[in-house]
């Protein structure tokens, strides 16, 4: 208390009071009332960040200052969130085109000058909130100090300015609960959990609705989900907006942007020269570097990169309502729309050589012909290029009457083959089984080295034969009706070419997914443990991941040691989880090969159109399988491309050109003996030949003729 009447102290006040050091300057005063009634600076998005904007240089040893010259596409979607009387853009584009900064920027100028209002950035995830929170977002603030002397709170991931938020969310939808944000910026949306990614525009609208025609939202991404979900959809509810440019040779205009909704207008196309068939990888992505140009349609001039800039420099942005004429540009004026859409091009990026694009593409279209696996081809067609993947095959135009067609031209050719048989071409065959409920599904399919494959024989089993009587299967309750497979599982396959000879089955799968039948899937599993190949089973249980991620094949299977009760029980059996959701994809782009190369169908005469129709039972809708009808034929055929890979037959010590020198579970060998019970392999095996009986095509077609099973 003693502290509070210090007679010095309060002397030394008073003394203060009297000079008026406790006096505000009046001009300071005016000044900063007058900031309170002074309307925001006049200035467009891109005029303010190509006068105020620092960004880091490349190597990030520097900075300077934002360029409208970099990304010159960007300058519409900046003068579309200026516009009142424009609420929502949508920005599709692949990487290394700078949508991000378009939504920076527009924040930027709203920090510096105002009117600040409340901004909302959404990305996946928290990794990804950490990692921009360090670089783009942190940049906004620590290289302009007029705008981070301005914050009233200064976390990571969240900033307050004049009382107003400027904060990073995961898209989750606990996040967007009370939440109204005057700017709404949702970041790769398509990277998003699949709910959230379809309805992350709706959620922008709903939330920002009680805030009128003050409310902006801009969302971007690389088209990775689709037209029916994701950026692209939500771009087809806007003024689906594509650029437009003229030739830097004959000066007539076409558009970068290869779209259906746009049919009318002509492609610039990229182009490269292709390499002689058989050439080598690194021949083809080569050839494909050195003679990369973008191909006019109209006078067919290869434009390289300093015109492809120019190009670039002169383009329009085309909107519904509008039209092209390619002769003068763009006519009559777009449609009032207060969603505006932007779909850029890879090939419109200053940031990305020809060269390196014809690279990507080259390389990714390599792996696809050699594997038909169309990852690759579908990450650079979305993310180099921003183009949506339909597909390498167009499997979408494949279906089963294509499939039959296609067979009878191949038989008319000479070409086919008996069902039951394996035609010249075939080295190995994997065999799959699906277990319904009082059935099992059974296919055997041929391969040769590159992934072609043939449909060697397909069959629905319900009934088996006990005591010279039929009786109906039950999978879920006797064990011994399993038996039925016995005959699958230690089968041959006649040759067409010299049905004397015949190869063996390699290794046969069989699905454990359905509980109903798990356990028992697995007791018969062990009792067919002794079917071995020298080093692996041949014989192996299998279930299907939930993940849509999961690989196609598992790095090794899971130990199942003890049965439904918990016992233990031998011996041990592996459970392997296959990626189903990838090999559906990749047996339904096989199925459109049809140019001979690797990875194409063939189908033996006899497999029944019902089965064949079982190939599209399901269909892939916004990143999810949707069941439309039986699928069998589809899960067997991915099942019997896991059993390939098990096999592992692209290994370089297997000697394919010498028959006696394959692995044994490839060797042609004797049908029948000529004068014993027992044939002997060609090179021989450690596995025990079949006894001389009729042929499992013979007995299992004379058993369902009998049983005249349905399907």
């Amino acid at each position: 208390m003693g502290e509070l009447f210090n007679p010095e102290r309060l002397g030394k006040e008073i003394e203060a009071l009297g000079r008026g050091d406790f006096l505000a300057d009046p001009l300071d005063l005016i000044a900063d009332a007058l900031a309170l009634f002074t309307p925001p600076e006049n200035i467009s998005t891109v005029e303010c960040a190509e006068r105020y904007r620092k960004i880091r240089t490349p190597k990030g040893d520097g900075t300077q200052n934002w360029r409208r010259e970099l990304t010159p596409y960007n300058v519409g979607a900046m003068d579309a969130l200026d516009d009142p009387a424009i609420n929502e853009v949508i920005m599709v584009k692949p990487a290394r085109t700078g949508g991000t900064v378009v939504a920076e920027n527009y924040a930027f100028k709203q920090m510096r000058f105002g009117p600040m209002v409340d901004i909302g950035w959404y990305l996946k995830s928290k990794s990804e909130i950490d990692a921009y929170a360090d670089k783009g977002f942190a940049d906004l603030f620590s290289l302009h100090p007029e705008i981070g002397g301005k914050l009233e709170v200064d976390n990571a991931a969240r900033k307050v300015i004049a009382g107003r938020e400027f904060v990073l969310n995961p898209a989750a939808p606990s996040k967007f609960t009370n939440r109204q944000y005057g700017f709404m910026v949702g970041d790769e949306i398509d990277t998003y959990e699949r709910r959230m990614c379809s309805s992350f525009v709706d959620q922008a609208r709903i939330r920002a609705r009680a805030l009128g025609s003050n409310r902006k939202a801009f969302t971007t991404s690389h088209p990775d989900r689709g037209w029916t979900t994701g950026i692209a959809a939500a771009w087809l509810d806007t003024s689906r907006g594509i650029y437009v440019w003229p030739c830097a040779e004959c000066k007539m205009w076409s558009s970068p942007h290869p779209t259906k909704y746009w049919p009318d207008v002509p492609v610039t196309k990229l182009w490269y020269r292709k390499a002689d068939e058989g050439a080598d990888r690194d021949v083809r992505i080569r050839l494909a570097q050195e003679t990369a140009a973008l191909q006019c349609p109209h006078c067919g001039a290869l434009v390289d990169d300093d015109q492809r800039h120019r190009m670039i420099d002169l383009g329009q942005w085309m909107h519904r309502g509008q039209t092209l004429d390619v002769d003068l540009g763009i006519c009559d004026e777009r449609e009032p729309n207060a969603s505006m859409g932007f779909w850029v091009h890879g090939t419109m990026s200053k940031m990305i050589s020809l060269a390196d694009l014809a690279r990507d593409m080259e390389s990714a279209v390599a792996t696809y012909e050699t594997t038909r696996k169309v990852d690759r081809l579908r990450e650079v067609t979305a993310k180099v290029f921003g183009e949506v993947f339909e597909g390498a095959g167009k499997a979408g135009a494949v279906d089963v009457g294509s499939l039959i067609k296609r067979r009878r031209e191949t038989h008319d050719k000479g070409h086919g083959f008996e069902q039951g048989s394996a035609p010249d071409g075939v080295l190995f065959i994997t065999q799959s089984v699906d277990v319904g409920h009082g059935k099992f599904d059974l296919m055997r399919r041929g391969w040769d080295r590159e992934g072609r494959s043939w449909l060697i024989d397909r069959q629905t089993i319900r009934q088996r034969m006990v005591g010279g009587q039929l009786r109906d299967i039950r999978t879920s309750e006797r064990i011994d009706d399993w038996h039925v497979l016995d005959d699958w599982i230690d089968g041959k396959v006649p040759l067409a070419s010299d049905p004397t000879r015949a190869l063996p089955i390699a290794i046969t799968l069989i699905d454990a997914g359905d509980g109903n039948v798990t356990w028992k899937a697995y007791e018969y599993a062990r009792r067919m443990s002794g079917r071995t190949w020298t080093g692996f089973s041949a014989v192996r249980v299998i279930k299907g991941a939930t993940s849509a991620k999961a690989p196609e094949l598992p790095a090794s299977g899971t130990p199942i040691a003890k049965d439904q009760n918990g016992r233990e029980v031998r011996p041990l059996i592996r459970l392997y989880t296959l990626g189903v959701h990838k090999l559906r994809e990749l047996e339904l782009e096989r199925l459109a090969v049809t140019d001979g190369g690797p990875g194409q169908w063939s189908f033996a005469d006899g497999i029944s159109r019902k089965h064949l129709e079982e190939f599209f039972g399901e269909r892939l809708v916004a990143g999810s399988w949707e069941r439309h009808g039986d699928n069998e034929t589809l899960d067997l055929a991915g099942y019997c491309e896991a059993g390939r890979q098990m096999l592992q037959p692209d290994r370089k010590d297997i000697i394919w050109t010498d028959p006696a020198r394959r692995p044994v579970w490839a060797r042609p060998i004797a049908l029948y003996s000529e004068g014993g019970d027992h044939a002997a392999p060609v090179g021989g095996s450690d596995e025990p030949a079949a006894a001389k009986r009729p042929s499992i095509f013979e007995r299992t077609e004379r058993m369902n003729r009998k049983a005249k099973p349905n399907g």
